[in-house]
């Protein structure tokens, strides 16, 4: 079972290093359609760490049969809890974001502190609905990136120009 391990300091500038780290072992590995997915979650409990452990973090990759399980070990002992924040809150939905990519994910006390953990599905591609998209849907996306200011819908118009 191939494994791979990554201990960085409890910093947000680890962040990026935990998500390139997780990224690159999966594609060595064969497993690129994961590596988005992978990534995104391993971010989430990065960035946690980095938040609220404040301690040194160790991300750990394991790729069984099925499934990768990406793992996230700290010195703190405070548990991950989603939290209800408001609309315009700019924290409080990471571990939304995680579980709505992992097919399971977890917390397991250790002695000197904790390891969050994920799993996915080998075969994933970031979707826990594989549909693809409709092209009506596609056509409003494109619709809502128009490259001509003077025919946007934005609530706001031009004022979100202006420097």
């Amino acid at each position: 079972m191939p494994s791979a391990a990554l201990t960085l300091p409890g910093h947000a500038s680890s962040v990026p290093a935990a998500r390139r780290f997780v990224e690159t072992v999966l594609d060595r590995w064969g497993r690129p359609e994961i590596g988005w997915p992978a990534a995104l979650c391993v971010s989430e409990l990065a960035g946690n760490c980095a938040l609220h452990a404040r301690t040194d973090f160790t991300v750990a990759v394991v790729l069984e049969e099925q499934v990768v399980r990406v793992e996230v070990t700290d010195g703190s002992p405070r548990r991950p809890k989603q939290r209800s924040y408001d609309a315009d809150a700019t924290t409080g939905r990471g571990l939304r974001l995680v579980e709505q990519y992992a097919t399971r994910w977890g917390c397991d006390p250790r002695p000197t502190g904790k390891t969050v953990w994920v799993e996915l599905a080998a075969s994933d591609t970031g979707l826990q609905d594989d549909r693809e998209p409709d092209d009506a849907s596609v056509e409003a996306l494109l619709a809502a990136f128009d490259d001509d200011p003077g025919t946007t819908d934005h609530p706001h118009g031009d004022e979100r120009l202006a420097a």
